[in-house]
């Protein structure tokens, strides 16, 4: 049977069915089922390459151009120049050196090869769609020959940086820490998976090969039986590169490249494009005089934490079928919303809650700080929470769902959701082994989700919909207890404990659903996820320590074509600046000497509040 899948019927119902059976990619999918409807483009083989290279118009152009090897490329701009040419599909095809070979694999990765070719293979059990060939002429080959001519010439200047900057490394006895540092930092980001010339590398769900797994030694622990001299411009390449982007903006940086090419003046360009971005926002960060190219990566990382006051966000466009993550500056933090719309939603418990009327005067932030101070003190008189329909135990509780309704709403999505600790005490120490104590024995039950669904009383199956609230619930609740150590010093970490650097910034991702079993069960095929406090803002203090991605808003659309748009993420984003008054009010109470206690008491998995049809 293959994996789950939803399907929506008559009537708005969408019911859990198995899809058919499919190939397994070393992703998961099999990507050659996206580019279903090339047949229709094969008199322009420009169209025909556009469509399966984009899956099927899915992901941008100027994305995926990125995924393909050098001469791959060079036909692709070929072809742009030359829109008549064609694909055939049949046996009759022109001489040998002038006839192409297009085809692609389950990894969704797009070739034009020479028909005199060998095929590239990444996996044991690799699987390919033969789309057809395209025979060029004389001086479509002469063209293709000087773009790969540049190409090399651009990956030899930038490969003399990268020797460069590892020489640097080495003269001062540092290749052994960058190169155990690198290991350690794969190892806790989510997903990387990129292509190096023809040979992929990863660390996802499904395969792994860049560093040990059971029985089996991985791409970079091999190096540290190599002396420096004895390693291959590949080897040297993937290092340096994933030693500078972890400089540049830690281990999140690597899923940059997830479904494309790195190699040396890929790294360079992405390095420098990163210090230009921050540029055009204003952000000067000098590199030293006689610096390298970790240098230039130092100094990206410098750029990067200037974001807090500033006007523009930093975030990330996710593209769930290659899992890559590309970061954006968006010129400002300020939704398309009313301003005073927050008083519009909220001014019944505002009055209820506060007991007066709220000025419009009244700054957003003092407005959430005042209405989160008023549920603290309901909850700890002991006031009990009498309204219906909801999941929460309290009165700040109830004040979290409400404002994840509002992020559902707002954003026409299906459901959302927010999960952070239950019990903020408990990592209220001075003593920081006792901290790291705390935090190492905290279990997947000591953190919450909030869950608000969006009419699924009327648009889903009982059993359905609450399998979709207990699944997102669970797997949230687990996401943060892989997060939570993040935020410590990494030589505070267990070797032992399983972890995930914490989410520092927000992103939009687009079909999720396809390769996570999890993301699959909860149809998340759209979703924004806003983490708080994220670099635009201050850190949250607990005891004197800092911590990010703490907690979130997160919404989901399950099906339909619609993507969300940065406007969403930023109508997300402001509900998460309202939890983070509520926060940081919690924080600051629990660190009174005389504090009532207060933990999250609801939410528990499978109890959510459902918002009815009629509220829009």
């Amino acid at each position: 049977m293959g994996r789950r899948r939803w399907k929506r019927v008559q009537g708005g119902f969408l019911k859990l069915q198995p899809s058919p059976a499919i190939g397994n990619s070393l992703y998961g999918a099999d990507l050659r089922e996206f580019i279903v409807g090339y047949e229709k483009h094969l008199s322009s083989a420009w169209k025909t390459c556009i469509h399966a290279l984009t899956h099927g118009g899915k992901y941008p152009a100027e994305h995926a151009l990125e995924s393909l090897a050098p001469f791959d490329r060079a036909v692709m701009a070929v072809l742009e120049m030359d829109p008549e040419l064609s694909v055939q599909t049949g046996q009759d095809y022109g001489p040998l050196n002038r006839c192409i070979a297009v085809y692609m694999n389950d990894l969704g990765r797009l070739h034009l090869r020479s028909l005199q070719h060998e095929r590239p293979s990444y996996g044991e059990n690799d699987r390919w769609i033969d789309i057809g060939t395209i025979t060029l002429h004389d001086h479509h080959i002469a063209s293709i020959n000087r773009s790969v001519a540049e190409h090399s010439r651009r990956q030899a200047d930038a490969m003399i940086r990268i020797r460069a900057a590892m020489d640097r490394v080495e003269q001062e006895g540092q290749l052994r820490q960058v190169l155990d540092e690198v290991i350690d930092h794969v190892e806790h980001v989510e997903s990387v998976c990129f292509f190096s010339q023809d040979r992929f590398f990863a660390l996802i769900d499904r395969y792994v090969n860049l560093v040990d797994t059971k029985g089996k030694e991985g791409f970079l622990p091999r190096l540290r039986e190599k002396k420096r001299g004895e390693w291959t411009n590949e080897e040297l390449t993937i290092v340096a590169a994933l030693h500078a982007l972890f400089l540049s903006g830690r281990a999140v940086r690597f899923e940059e490249f997830n479904g494309l090419v790195l190699d040396a003046q890929a790294l360079v360009a992405k390095l420098q494009k990163l210090h230009d971005m921050y540029g055009s926002v204003g952000v000067a960060a000098e590199v030293p005089f006689d610096g390298d190219l970790f240098d230039l990566a130092r100094s990206i990382r410098k750029q990067t934490l200037q974001a807090v006051g500033k006007p523009w966000l930093r975030y990330r466009w996710i593209y769930g079928l290659n899992f890559q993550k590309k970061e954006s500056v968006h010129p400002n933090q300020i939704s398309g919303e009313a301003p005073e719309a927050h008083l519009v939603e909220f001014s019944k418990e505002y009055h209820q809650w506060v007991g007066a009327s709220a000025n419009v005067d009244l700054p957003e932030h003092l407005f959430f700080s005042q209405l989160a101070a008023a549920a603290l003190s309901r909850d700890i008189a002991g006031d009990p929470l009498d309204v219906e329909g909801t999941a929460a135990a309290g009165w700040v509780e109830y004040l979290m769902e409400r404002i994840v309704g509002s992020a559902v709403l707002a954003t026409q999505s299906d459901y959302g959701m927010s999960s952070s600790l239950r019990n903020i005490a408990h990592l209220i120490h001075q003593d920081t082994e006792k901290l790291n104590e705390v935090v190492h024995g905290l279990t997947p039950a000591d953190f919450f989700t909030c869950f608000v669904s969006h009419d699924f009383a009327s648009r889903l199956e009982m059993s359905i919909s609450d399998l979709v609230a207990a699944s997102v619930q669970k797997r949230m609740m687990f996401n943060r207890w892989h997060f939570i150590p993040g935020n410590l010093e990494r030589p505070q970490i267990s070797q032992s404990r399983h972890w995930y650097y914490p989410p520092l910034i927000p992103d939009i991702a687009s079909h999720s659903d396809i390769h996570r079993a999890a993301h699959n069960r909860a149809m998340v095929k759209f979703s924004i996820r806003a983490p708080g406090p994220d670099m635009s803002r201050p850190p949250l203090s607990i005891a004197g320590r800092n911590y990010r991605g703490f907690y979130d808003v997160r919404v989901v659309r399950m099906s339909g074509d619609r993507e969300f748009t940065p406007e969403d993420m930023l109508r997300t984003r402001r509900r998460t600046l309202w939890l983070e008054n509520i926060y940081t009010i919690l924080a600051s109470h629990l660190q009174l000497c005389n504090a009532g206690p207060f933990s999250v008491r609801g939410f528990e998995a499978g109890r959510y509040h459902d918002i009815p049809a009629t509220q829009h």
